[in-house]
């Protein structure tokens, strides 16, 4: 099976398989008991936040682990919300933000926030313009994701951050698809959330940042554990695999990025002019591994099931959402009908993809084409 998948995950790095199994080993002790046992784990996880937090430029103070970048996202959204509902009782989001976004701000509606959403364009960006106009005197807080996994386009948070700073206006950003692989501007955001298993590292862990001037609310009162922000023992290993996947990985992104560009572009120039297929996302302002398309009156789970028969693995879109009837969020909002949101297709390319698998998966998207659509371009 070659794997064109990396959006959902990604393969640990050996160095991060590495490092969890030492510091699984010798370092196993609670990273809060007082014995020298403890004092040595929690010596690791004091460098592994110090690798995180340079990686984002921000203080070691500022990063906080989570059990997952889902639950980093939950804690950062409502830790901000409870803590200025003072001031205001409005959130900003977009319609096609990541599950774990929309889940956080519905659990919020319960204690009587109101969720607005700004409208985005045909590729999924908010403009700074649109933001500025959806914004209420009592908006507290606005979560935009740095890059949708589902189409790929990333927004311009430097402008976006920009409009927000001018009215004092918190901005949190689902930066899962992007940390340790483009650059992410923390000086404009309130908050982020990030993953280890997007960038190499194991699943099960992730990580918040918080501006450390701005106030937050524990969700859960008395744990000591992450300064107050999570309740539970801290996964040292996991977290030190995390830090040594990410350190590792990102003097070599730029290359990365660049070889995943020039993959993507070797798949977009034998398709660009197929009339049977529509390529979603931003074509340039988008992550350079990453390839949203239709196949024009074809289930998504139809055309991503023959390519599993052919051995490739391929999406429907966020890897959270499997199993639901309902098609993807982020192409509903950017103005597809429901049958064409259905159609959706993501290809992603990571470190270890090479240009033979993807001339493999052109072969196999052409025998695709000719089985499914009676589609043969050598005619």
């Amino acid at each position: 099976m070659i794997y064109f998948d990396y959006s959902a995950t990604t393969p640990m790095s050996s160095i991060a398989l590495e490092t969890y199994n030492r510091v699984a080993t010798d370092f196993f002790a609670n990273s809060r008991s007082l014995h020298n046992n403890g004092l040595e784990s929690e010596d690791i996880l004091s460098l592994s936040r110090s690798t995180i937090a340079e990686i984002l430029n921000v203080s070691d103070t500022e990063i906080f682990f989570t059990g997952s970048g889902s639950e980093a996202t939950f804690l950062a959204l409502t830790g901000l919300a409870f803590s200025h509902q003072h001031k205001g009782k409005t959130i900003i989001t977009t319609e096609g933000e990541h599950h774990s976004v929309l889940q956080a701000l519905n659990y919020l509606k319960k204690f009587g926030f109101t969720i607005l959403f700004v409208p985005v364009n045909q590729y999924g960006q908010v403009s700074a313009a649109e933001l500025e106009a959806t914004l209420t005197p009592d908006t507290i807080l606005v979560s935009i994701a740095h890059a949708n996994s589902e189409i790929g386009t990333i927004q311009d948070l430097q402008a976006l951050g920009d409009i927000l700073n001018k009215y004092e206006i918190l901005f949190h950003s689902d930066c899962v698809q992007t940390f340790g692989k483009i650059p992410i501007p923390t000086e404009v955001l309130t908050s982020l959330s990030v993953t280890a298993h997007k960038c190499y590292g194991p699943k099960g862990v992730g990580a918040a940042y918080i501006d450390k001037k701005i106030p937050w609310t524990p969700f859960l009162n008395g744990t000591t554990h992450e300064f107050g922000f999570r309740a539970g023992t801290v996964n040292v290993p996991g977290i030190a695999a995390f830090a040594a996947a990410v350190e590792e990985y990102v003097p070599h992104a730029s290359s990365d990025m660049r070889k995943c560009h020039d993959l993507r572009q070797l798949f977009m120039n034998e398709f660009n002019h197929n009339d049977h297929l529509v390529f979603e996302g931003h074509p340039t302002e988008r992550l350079p591994f990453h390839i949203s398309l239709r196949m024009k009156g074809i289930e998504g789970q139809l055309a991503m099931l023959e390519l599993n028969r052919l051995g490739f693995a391929v999406s429907t879109g966020s890897a959270c959402r499997v199993g639901e009837s309902a098609p993807p969020r982020t192409l509903m909002s950017i103005g597809r009908e429901k049958h064409e949101a259905h159609e959706l297709i993501r290809i992603t390319f990571g470190r270890w993809t090479t240009e033979e698998e993807v001339l493999l998966l052109i072969k196999a998207w052409k025998q695709i084409l000719l089985d499914l659509k009676g589609y043969d371009e050598s005619e």
